[in-house]
């Protein structure tokens, strides 16, 4: 009996923290992709013991969890962020339009958020019993941020995406626009001069506009809720602890890191998971397939059923042609063809579909976690990116020879057939998708384990976020990239370089004089 006790004292010194701390976490952004990169870590702390608070539209798929508390902000129904029908070729206006979108959405969640009254519920709590620190999503809106103002706690950053471009000056790293692509384009590499100049003027502008528009509402919408005068980017600097970003080199590459900025990619995939029964119906088709299968999915958010009916028939006839078994996610009761090659499917578990043997091609439309999971599954891809991050995420995989780009506006019967023979017949696709997913897998430590270690050292050590914070982050611009220096420099030579001029120049005029003067004698 006093073995047992001692073996369960121990068990519970070993799983349980030292200490439970109080965890608040706001995600105002509605989006189910986004969530899923982060509910892992949430989930993880509040199961070693950690009370975590989470504000958010997305509703826990687990069993409850007495350490895990859900303030629900009301449901959106999102059916397309791009229709299909409506495709807008990507350009600068393209772009312009596609941050005016992001402010817009972003303003109208913090509306929202502040509606719920959560806000102002935890500020409450807070008093009580005082939270350690706050987690949440550096997206398209920084509102939230009033709130570890005011309960004066660290913060932790989460991007489900490669990092905006407004967030690098906060936590000093280096957006490099010669070779570091921003999350809003997508280039082969290297860059040509034209692509280095669209790669910098839009991640200046639009961090520019970020700071000087989004932040600046971001304000006024706090003062208006909260009466409270503050500055989000001013917070952001001074008490961000650490950012984690869903990246990770061996798809993205590798670009200048702070201590700040660590790499998580591929926190979301659960490798339990990996083995998990299929529905009988895929199950089935799968079985019964003797060649190829390929499976086709643009996403949750994306619906391929919205089509037009031209590219739509381009595909069907490239498809059938290939006599390629097909699994593709489709989203209405109707489906496009009868056909015993094809399968349609309204949802499937993708990750165990990736990495099934059968399929050896992923068709997918370049969000980040579809194209993780696939390089985690060692899979080639087919990628048309419709909007966002897809395009810098199709041409990582492009760039890194595992996938192949086919855009909206390329899609043909012809060009699908080329994509398709060159990925299918060319075996190097094949061998670099299993050679990366190998990199991708072969780690320290997993990324959840990662995450969970880094917000537990904040927590625990109160000069965590002190000695994480460099000053220069409130440097201006022109001291930051050392351009005071420089002038020095080069004034130190232009100066006297001028001063020998000007008297080598007094010199000759003299001695013209002087020439003068004795000719006229």
């Amino acid at each position: 009996m006093r073995c047992a006790l001692i073996t369960t004292a121990f068990c519970l010194l070993w799983f349980v923290p030292n200490e439970s701390k109080q965890i608040l976490s706001v995600f105002p952004h509605f989006g189910y992709s986004h969530f899923k990169v982060f509910y892992p870590l949430l989930r993880n702390l509040a199961e070693k013991g950690h009370s975590v608070t989470v504000i958010t539209h997305i509703k826990t798929p687990d069993p409850p969890l007495a350490t895990y508390e859900e303030l629900l902000l009301e449901q959106v129904e999102v059916v397309n962020v791009v229709p299909l029908t409506e495709w807008i070729p990507r350009t600068w206006k393209g772009l312009f339009d596609e941050y005016v979108g992001l402010h817009v959405e972003g303003q109208e969640s913090c509306e929202r958020l502040y509606e719920s009254g959560y806000i102002q519920e935890v500020l409450k709590r807070h008093e009580i019993k005082p939270y350690d620190i706050v987690i949440t999503e550096y997206f398209n809106s920084d509102c939230q941020l009033v709130v570890p103002y005011l309960m004066k706690t660290p913060i932790v950053g989460l991007s489900s995406c490669l990092l905006m471009p407004w967030y690098y000056e906060r936590i000093l790293l280096p957006d490099t626009p010669s070779f570091v692509q921003s999350e809003f384009i997508g280039f082969a590499t290297p860059l040509n001069w034209y692509e280095r100049l669209t790669n910098f003027l839009q991640a200046k502008v639009l961090s520019l506009l970020y700071r000087y528009h989004t932040n600046r509402l971001d304000n006024e919408l706090i003062h208006h809720h909260l009466n409270v005068s503050v500055d989000v980017n001013s917070i952001a600097k001074q008490q961000t602890a650490i950012v984690f970003g869903n990246q990770h080199y061996s798809l993205t590459g590798i670009r200048p890191h702070s201590e700040q900025f660590v790499e998580i990619g591929g926190i979301h995939i659960q490798e339990n998971k990996v083995n998990e029964k299929l529905p009988s119906h895929v199950e089935k088709f799968l079985e019964m397939s003797k060649g190829d299968v390929l499976f086709i999915s643009w996403g949750s958010m994306v619906r391929a059923s919205t089509m037009e009916a031209d590219k739509l028939n381009a595909i069907l006839s490239a498809l059938v042609k290939s006599k390629l078994k097909v699994i593709w996610k489709w989203e209405t009761d109707e489906v496009p063809i009868k056909n015993d090659n094809f399968l349609f499917v309204k949802w499937a578990p993708q990750l165990s579909l990736l990495c099934h043997p059968k399929i050896k091609l992923f068709w997918g439309h370049g969000g980040l976690l579809g194209t993780t999971e696939a390089v985690y599954c060692g899979k080639p891809m087919i990628l048309t990116p419709i909007y966002g991050d897809q395009f810098v995420n199709a041409f990582a995989a492009q760039n890194r020879k595992i996938g192949r780009i086919l855009n909206f506006e390329d899609i043909s019967e012809n060009n699908l057939d080329i994509v398709l023979q060159e990925i299918l017949q060319d075996v190097s696709y094949n061998n670099n998708a299993k050679g990366l997913s190998n990199i991708f897998r072969d780690r320290p430590n997993k990324p959840l384990e990662t995450a969970t270690w880094w917000v537990e050292h904040i927590m625990e050590h109160e000069r965590a976020r002190e000695t994480l914070h460099s000053h220069a982050v409130d440097l201006n611009w022109f001291i930051y990239y050392s351009l005071d220096s420089i002038c020095i420099v080069l004034a130190s030579f232009i100066g006297p370089l001028l001063f020998l001029l000007y008297i080598i120049k007094c010199a000759l005029r003299s001695s013209a004089k002087h020439t003068n003067k004795l000719k006229r004698q």
